[in-house]
């Protein structure tokens, strides 16, 4: 793992509205190999992930967002 592996992304996601789904998200995504660190806005409805992408694949976190029932839509 290098600096430069690490890297995040914020997604918007759909059907994030409370304290249960915040903690869902957080539980699911910081047990997946290469997630260092979740970040959530229940306001802005936004899913922070830090993650190595020498670990994982960008993807893996959205097909995980997705499983959770919650659609993701990257935005920076």
């Amino acid at each position: 793992m290098t600096a430069e592996n690490i890297i995040t992304r914020t997604y918007k996601v759909g059907g994030l509205f409370d304290e249960q789904g915040q903690k869902e998200i957080e539980h699911n995504l910081i047990q997946v190999d290469g997630v260092k660190k979740v970040d959530i806005s229940i306001p802005e409805h936004t899913v922070a992930v830090q993650f190595d992408s020498a670990a994982i694949e960008e993807d893996w976190i959205k097909r995980t967002l997705n499983s959770l029932g919650y659609a993701p839509f990257y935005t920076k």
